[in-house]
């Protein structure tokens, strides 16, 4: 009898710590959020490209490229439609257009950025998936490709590959062939990569191309995400998406090393950063992560759709606010944002249209809520 009464003591402590990591899961996936609508901005949706994942702006133009591949025709194997489009912020009834180059492979481009040379030379830097079709599964084809800018032409200029670009996702050019890469996981397979996301491994990491060979940079990130700088080069911001927190970097400028010295806890899946020309760190988000999961394989799923933006403070510390939300109906899976004056633009990872917002009359950032 006794030793019928451990064996359903132990059954129900099994079964309760069951039910607690599935709470846990859930509630550290957002999936408990309330979602109300939330948007100092008037946004109109750009259709025409699948997938525009990532969004760059060249500030001196005015010019934005965003990388765009149709990850559900790549999820089904067949061929598929992918690049860079350029999108004018200056010219009224602009129209997203795809940008011509010369590059002779296969071209499925997720994280980018653009870096000026000194020279002038407009450099933007992608990572190419390649034949990957999905981010859990990796054939080992991805490598960085390295172009130039020029008469509105992306003229290939170099392409870095190695056994280290096991799974990239975004991109920060710090030099004309040096970069910082997230690897969004240490896990190789399928399933471990599954087990890495659902247990919140923090074994995800950064790595440093010194122009030459990569060195490990950062680690200790649940799912290494979007990489961005201050304008002075000083600081650099990782998302981390399970996390759904932003590290902060102290960077050496000459030698590339990278030292933590910070984290902003922002409560919701981190994508995609850009930090705008006063220094402010603008965030794609998924709200709920378990729902994006879901829409990645029906597009009928709604997955909600969070910018927010951290703005460092003089005496130290960051301010977090939401400056959109949405339950999805308007944009699913947003992926980026990036601002250029009262503009921004919110990508996502399989939607068939990206947003172009306008700060709206009478509205500034001070009004966000969080």
């Amino acid at each position: 009898m006794k030793a019928k009464n451990r064996a359903m003591l132990f059954i129900l402590v099994v079964v309760l710590l069951i039910g607690l990591f599935a709470v846990k899961t859930l509630w550290n996936a957002g999936q408990f959020k309330s979602i109300r609508p939330v948007s100092l901005y008037k946004c109109a949706p750009v259709p025409g490209f699948p997938g525009p994942e990532d969004v760059v702006i060249d500030r001196e133009t005015g010019t934005a490229y965003i990388s765009y591949t149709d990850r559900r025709a790549a999820m089904e194997g067949g061929a598929h439609n992918a690049g860079i489009i350029s999108y004018s912020l200056t010219a009224p009834g602009a129209k997203p257009v795809k940008v011509r180059t010369d590059f002779k492979g296969v071209f499925t481009p997720h994280g980018i950025h653009l870096y000026t040379a000194s020279d002038g030379t407009k450099l933007l830097f992608a990572i190419n998936m390649g034949m990957d079709s999905h981010f859990f599964e990796s054939t080992g084809s991805s490598t960085v490709e390295i172009f130039a800018l020029a008469g509105g032409v992306l003229r290939h200029r170099a392409t870095i590959s190695g056994k280290e670009l096991s799974s990239p996702n975004d991109i920060l050019a710090v030099g004309p062939r040096q970069f910082y890469i997230s690897i969004d996981h240490g896990a190789s397979s399928v399933w471990g990569k599954k087990l890495e996301n659902y247990l919140q491994l923090p074994i995800s990491y950064v790595l440093y191309y010194d122009g030459r060979e990569f060195h490990k940079a950062a680690g200790g990130i649940v799912y290494a995400n979007g990489i961005a700088l201050s304008p002075d080069g000083s600081t650099l911001y990782v998302g981390a998406t399970v996390g759904r927190k932003v590290h902060v970097y102290d960077r050496d400028i000459s030698t590339g090393k990278l030292t933590e010295k910070d984290t902003v806890f922002v409560g919701t899946g981190v994508d995609n950063l850009d930090v705008d020309e006063r220094g402010v760190v603008w965030g794609g988000c998924h709200a709920k992560l378990l729902s994006f999961v879901a829409h990645s394989k029906d597009p009928a799923e709604l997955s909600p759709s969070e910018v927010v933006r951290i703005r460092p403070l003089e005496k130290g510390g960051y301010k977090v606010s939401t400056v959109y939300q949405n339950d999805g109906s308007e944009l699913s899976g947003s992926s980026a944002a990036a601002a250029w004056g009262n503009r921004m633009l919110v990508g996502a990872v399989y939607e068939g249209r990206f947003l172009d917002c306008s700060l709206q009359p009478g509205k500034t950032h001070d009004d966000a809520e969080r």
